[in-house]
């Protein structure tokens, strides 16, 4: 009664606030027609309405269930792999729950599980057994008042529809037909976006989001000893490792070494050797001061 009452009231305003305004096409008659209808069919209701407006805003909020969303964060360590995938997978199969997304590595798992509310604590319960709990969280956000929001604008929306729906039947010519479509088209694009959005609160709230991740043995021995095999391919490794360190050193001499020897050899040449620059600049220097004395 109370949901009723409050869908009416604001039909109510709605389709007033709708007549009122020149942009939604209703000239003459036919706005005056629609508007003393719209008075007609909700004045009653709506009268009643405001009456007991602030009387039942309590009430309902007394009344409604109220409504959560929860999501939990999740990480166990388990000493083997596969086999804690294999108890997860039963377990979500007893659950009725799904993976939204996995990314699979070396030594972990991640997960994102929508799991069924009602089957929230219990599965919970039974995953935490799978292995040592490293960290765990939960957050929980109470969506009342968007919930029902969003129920009743979509209620009031699809009521407002017929209504508009009626009148399409009196409309007197192309004019009236065209504005009331318009209107229509604009309430189905409305009632198309709230019921997406009531959509997806519905499933968060029916779903529990959990992001778990199983983690792997911290000691690499877990994995098995080193084969013969893997032994002497590191050993090739190392030897490839080895000629390439010679193979650089070997080319850095040719590159930088031999042009550095020339360049010493030329610049001794020059100075030192047959033309012997400096040499010869030490001699007349020296010849020089004999002469002054």
């Amino acid at each position: 009664m109370i949901k009723k009452t409050l869908t009416v009231m604001f039909v109510f305003i709605v389709v007033l606030a709708g007549c009122s305004k020149k942009s939604d096409g209703y000239a003459g008659g036919y706005g005056t027609q629609f508007e003393r209808s719209a008075r007609s069919t909700f004045a009653a209701d709506y009268n009643e309405s405001k009456e007991l407006f602030t009387e039942n805003t309590q009430a309902i909020q007394e009344a409604t269930t109220r409504k959560f969303t929860t999501s939990s964060n999740l990480e166990i360590r388990i000493e083997n792999l596969d086999n804690g995938v294999n108890t997860l997978n039963e377990i979500m199969n007893k659950y009725d729950t799904y993976t939204s997304s996995i990314n699979i590595y070396e030594n972990s798992r991640n997960y994102t599980l929508k799991v069924p509310t009602h089957n929230y604590k219990i599965f919970l319960e039974e995953v935490m057994k799978i292995g040592k709990i490293i960290n765990y969280g939960e957050t929980t956000e109470d969506v009342t008042l968007r919930y029902y929001d969003l129920e009743s604008r979509l209620n009031t929306k699809k009521e407002l529809i017929k209504t508009f729906q009626s009148y399409l039947g009196k409309a007197k010519n192309i004019e009236e037909i065209l504005s009331v479509e318009s209107k229509l088209a604009e309430l189905q694009a409305e009632i198309d976006d709230v019921g997406r959005q009531f959509r997806l609160l519905n499933n968060s709230i029916d779903y529990t989001t959990v992001r778990l991740e199983l983690l792997g043995p911290i000691s690499a021995a877990n994995y098995g000893k080193e084969t013969t095999g893997e032994k002497i391919k590191g050993l090739m490794n190392g030897f490839g490792d080895y000629v390439s360190a010679i193979a650089v050193i070997l080319l850095a001499i040719i590159v930088y070494g031999i042009p550095s020897i020339i360049i010493l050899l030329l610049l001794y040449w020059v100075l030192f050797g047959k033309i012997g620059v400096l040499k010869k600049g030490f001699k007349l220097i020296s010849g020089n001061k004999e002469t002054k004395k």
